[in-house]
Formats: C-alpha cells, sequence, structure tokens
C-alpha cells in the first residue's frame, strides 16, 4: 500500500510541475475579447456559430500540440525558430505580424477593465491611466509569475457560464445539431462575427507563448506525452466554455431581440443563475480576465519581438541592459491606454475588432508554424508517422485557407456591400 501512495505521489508531482502550458494557453483566449465576442455572436445569429467552435476544438489541439513538440524537441521558442530557419526577412514579417495582433488584443485587455469597472459607475478615463501605471510597475518589478498563477481561479470562474447555459434551458438536440451543421449567411456582421470566433479561440500570441513557455518551464521529452494531454484537454475546455456562452445568450438575449452592444448587456446573459447579482459577478471576472491579458500580452511580445531580433530580454534584467524589452512593453501598455479614452470607438467595438484582426493576421503564422513542424527531422525532432503528418497537415492548411477566404470576403463585404446580390443576379 505504501508503494503505491508514493508511486501515486510521484505520479503527482511530476504532473503538477508538467501542467500549465496548454491549459494558460488555451483559456486566456476566453478574455474580454473572447467573452464578448461569444455573447455577440450568440445573441445575434443564435447558435449559428456553434459549428465553428467544433472546428476550432480540433485546430486548437492541433496547433498547440505543434508548439508543443517543437518547444519540447527543440529547446527553442517559436520566433528563435523562424529566424533560424527563414533569416531575417521572413523573421521581420513574423514579428511585424505578431505585433499588430497583440497591440489589438492588448487594447482590447484595456477596453475590458474599462467596461468593467464602468458597470460600478468608474470612467474609463480613470481606469485606463491608473491599470496602465499598475500594469507597468508589476511588470518593471517582475511580479508576473505569482500573477499568472491567480490565472486558474479565473479559469474556474468560466464554470458559472455552464451553470448559467443549463439554466437557461436549450434545446439540446437543437444545440448538438447545430454543432455540426456547417451555416453561412450573406450578411457582413456574420462574417465579422465568424473571423472573430475564429480569431479568438486560436491567436498568433498563443502560438508564440505556448512553445516559449513550455522551453522556459523546461518540460522534458520524457513528460511530452502529459503536455500533449493537457493540450487537448485545455482545447476542449476552452472551446466548451465558449459554446456555453454562446448558448447562454442566445436564450436568455437573442430569443428577446436583444443584441450584446455592451457589457451591461453582456451580464444580462448571466441573470438566470445570478439573478441581480449578474452584473457584479461578470463584472467582475471580466475585469479579472482582462487585467490578466493586459499582463501577459506585453510581456509575451516583447520577448518574442527581442527573441526573433536578437536584442537582450528578460524581466530578470535591468532596464539599461535590456532597453528595447523594457521599452516595447512600455509602448503597448501605454498605446493601448490611450487608444481605449479616445471617443472613436466605444469599447465593446474596440474588443470585437481585436479578435477580427487577430483571425486575419493568424494565417501568416500558421504558415510558419507548419513549415517548421514539417522540417521536423532537420531540426532533430523523431520522425513523425505518415498518418500524424497528414492529420496535422490537413488540420492546419484547411484552417488557413479558411480564414484567408473569410478575411477576403469580409473586406470584399466591406468594399462591396451588395457583393452577394451582385452575384446572385448573375
Amino acid at each position: 500500500m505504501d508503494k503505491f501512495f508514493k508511486r501515486w505521489w510521484k505520479k503527482a508531482l511530476i504532473l503538477a510541475t508538467v501542467i500549465g502550458p496548454g491549459i494558460i494557453a488555451g483559456s486566456a483566449n476566453n478574455d474580454a475579447g473572447g467573452i464578448s465576442t461569444y455573447s455577440f455572436a450568440g445573441s445575434k445569429f443564435g447558435y449559428a456559430l456553434l459549428w465553428v467552435l467544433v472546428i476550432n476544438l480540433f485546430t486548437l489541439a492541433c496547433t498547440q500540440q505543434m508548439g508543443v513538440r517543437l518547444g519540447v524537441f527543440t529547446g527553442k521558442g517559436l520566433a528563435s525558430l523562424i529566424r533560424e530557419r527563414f533569416g531575417v526577412r521572413w523573421t521581420l514579417l513574423a514579428v511585424i505580424t505578431l505585433l499588430i495582433a497583440n497591440i489589438a488584443v492588448c487594447t482590447s485587455e484595456f477596453a475590458g477593465i474599462a467596461a468593467s469597472l464602468e458597470l460600478f459607475g468608474v470612467h474609463k478615463w480613470i481606469t485606463a491611466p491608473l491599470f496602465a501605471t499598475l500594469v507597468w510597475l508589476i511588470l518593471y518589478k517582475g511580479s508576473f509569475k505569482k500573477i499568472e498563477r491567480f490565472f486558474l481561479f479565473i479559469s474556474a470562474m468560466f464554470l458559472v457560464y455552464v451553470v448559467s447555459a443549463v439554466m437557461s434551458k436549450p434545446d439540446w438536440s437543437e444545440v448538438m445539431k447545430a454543432g455540426v451543421t456547417p451555416f453561412l449567411s450573406s450578411d457582413k456582421a456574420f462574417f465579422l462575427a465568424l473571423l472573430g470566433v475564429m480569431g479568438t479561440t486560436i491567436t498568433p500570441w498563443g502560438q508564440f507563448f505556448i512553445q516559449s513557455y513550455v522551453v522556459d518551464k523546461g518540460i522534458s521529452i520524457k513528460n511530452y506525452a502529459i503536455e500533449k494531454w493537457e493540450v487537448i484537454f485545455s482545447a476542449f475546455f476552452t472551446c466548451f466554455i465558449a459554446a456555453m456562452i454562446i448558448i447562454t445568450t442566445k436564450n436568455v438575449l437573442f430569443d428577446h431581440g436583444i443584441v450584446v452592444d455592451s457589457a451591461e448587456k453582456a451580464a444580462l446573459s448571466l441573470a438566470p443563475i445570478l439573478g441581480n447579482f449578474a452584473e457584479i459577478i461578470f463584472g467582475f471576472g471580466f475585469f479579472a480576465a482582462s487585467l490578466l491579458g493586459a499582463f501577459i500580452l506585453p510581456l509575451t511580445t516583447s520577448y518574442c519581438v527581442c527573441e526573433a531580433l536578437g536584442f537582450e530580454h528578460g524581466v530578470d534584467r535591468k532596464i539599461t541592459e535590456a532597453p528595447t524589452f523594457y521599452g516595447l512593453m512600455a509602448f503597448m501598455v501605454i498605446f493601448s491606454a490611450v487608444f481605449v479614452v479616445t471617443p472613436f470607438f466605444s469599447l465593446f467595438q474596440i474588443m470585437i475588432f481585436a479578435q477580427v484582426v487577430n483571425g486575419m493576421l493568424l494565417p501568416i503564422i500558421l504558415v510558419f508554424l507548419i513549415m517548421l513542424f514539417n522540417s521536423g527531422k532537420e531540426l532533430g525532432m523523431p520522425q513523425q508517422s505518415e498518418l500524424s503528418s497528414f492529420i496535422y497537415n490537413f488540420i492546419t492548411w484547411t484552417i488557413i485557407i479558411c480564414l484567408t477566404v473569410v478575411s477576403l470576403l469580409l473586406v470584399a463585404l466591406t468594399l462591396f456591400p451588395n457583393l452577394f446580390d451582385l452575384i446572385k443576379f448573375w
């Protein structure tokens, strides 16, 4: 019996040291922008986009596993491998893509902070500069690791949506049918929501983050199998929570003709379970998820850019030793806070738009990822079976093509609003 417990305890300790990268990289997508996008999709189109989440489940698991495999077997981050394999020019393209996408998402995180506190009557002119200062000071002091642990608590809060979805009494047969039945609409708003749902579940920054995290955590080859299963679980959890948000908002808001365009309306979706406390709980969850993203995005971006371009980086270094590293973090924080207080866009529009930008730019990063993955043998990785290689390539290239087509359609519909009417006419 003692041997059994010792063996069980040893396995538990190994699991505790390995687990983390997949859950954080996957679940972090359910940030303020993610919640806003899913809430908008459910309240505007009901169950129509549930089938996208099923595709996202396989795609997220596939792409994150490729990042984990590359990180474990090469011991290098994605930015380093791109520079090593493709040279400085292509690395610059990857870095610019990541920078644009991450600035958009970082801005959405500050918009989420401002929107959540507006529920309690605090104006964005106060919250934006206040939390920009707080985020910068904590990042500069290098306390990110302590905040990172708080993420598991934030992830657990998303379970409220599971209870809320059940209490909204959906027709589960209708839910299952929508999950396996592709649906498309000629409505520009539909393509906006479609691209947003894709872009918030699978992100450019997430690909860089998980690979660097695996390397920094020092996950060994012998623990690779555990990390693979963690990635699969986290992909399921991420998409499952997203589905619960869509189901909840469909039944609570869509069925009553309410379309989410603010944090207040998104909070209404939790009313079936939380009643008068819905706004308070939603506001806190929205705030916590946004704040975590506001810490992760500047730090991840600065690490990846400096790693790719050969600048000194690391929170353990002084600002005089790594001026580019700290300067880039400061720029992202300041730009995001300033953009949020401008009167040109609503906070909700900023959060939705950031996910659309993610969806448009993601194919560029995924092309680098799959090409590196296919060069695994030259990078010192074990040979993949033909079936495994086919599955990874099929899923990744399919999502690259789909995102590219949807992005082009969205641009075309923006320039030519009557495009589908003209096609039908001809």
